[in-house]
């Protein structure tokens, strides 16, 4: 299984004590397809920088995932079918390098 972040817009009509709720059917729809939700963050309410399809902002939340890389297109498909859901981008997570590589790395020394 590949790791994927996913930056999900939740509508901004969604109020405070429903965000667990919402978070919990998008991990419901990853365990669906087979997937592991390893973290999830939650970034706030903010402001769109001009109006999207009558909104003026969204609640912003990162999910950090594992999924196969085929099922990831499945996923996008069923998270725009929530009502909940405004936009979602799916990416592939970055490496996480060992801190002690990346002071060698820095220091311009490879050992």
């Amino acid at each position: 299984m590949n790791k994927y972040e996913a930056m999900i817009i939740f509508r901004e009509s969604l109020k405070e004590t429903d965000w667990d709720g919402a978070v919990e059917a998008v991990r419901a729809e990853i365990e669906k397809l087979g997937g592991k939700v390893t973290s999830s963050t939650r970034l706030g309410k903010r402001e769109f920088a001009r109006p999207m399809q009558k909104q003026q902002g969204g609640h912003y939340g990162l999910i950090a995932f594992q999924l196969a890389g085929d099922k990831v297109a499945a996923l996008q498909a069923r998270l725009k079918l929530d009502d909940q859901v405004f936009r979602v981008q799916v990416v592939s997570a970055p490496a996480v390098v060992p801190l002690a590589k990346k002071k060698e790395l820095d220091d311009g020394v490879a050992k």
